[in-house]
């Protein structure tokens, strides 16, 4: 079963994508760039947990599904939802372009 580390959301960014590019973050004494996760969209972790937790996820999170072409979950500002896994670790990062040229990276949660 996934349990939710006990952190708040965070902010970790804000501003010019090609700043954020650069950005090393360390979240619990790992190090973690935008890299690391941009090509890990949210719907994919599904292949990798079991259901429940996977749904587990999303309520606890109040994320939204966007059913476009490919499916897409979003956070409550309406950034794309990534992960990164390491180890025994899900991260869980919401990031894109909040307005024309401000990008956003939030640290939405930790589940082991």
């Amino acid at each position: 079963m996934i349990k939710k580390n006990e952190i708040t959301r965070q902010k970790l960014f804000d501003g010019d994508e090609q700043e954020c590019l650069k950005e090393i973050f360390e979240i619990e004494n790992q190090k973690i760039k935008l890299i690391d996760f941009y090509n890990s969209p949210l719907r994919d972790l599904k292949k990798e947990i079991d259901d429940e937790s996977f749904e587990t996820i999303i309520r606890e999170n109040k994320f939204n599904v966007k059913n476009t072409f490919i499916e897409k979950f979003v956070s409550e500002e309406g950034l794309e939802v990534h992960y990164l896994k390491k180890d025994d670790v899900i991260y869980l990062f919401s990031y894109g372009e909040f307005q024309p040229g401000r990008y956003m990276l939030f640290l939405e949660g930790i589940y082991q």
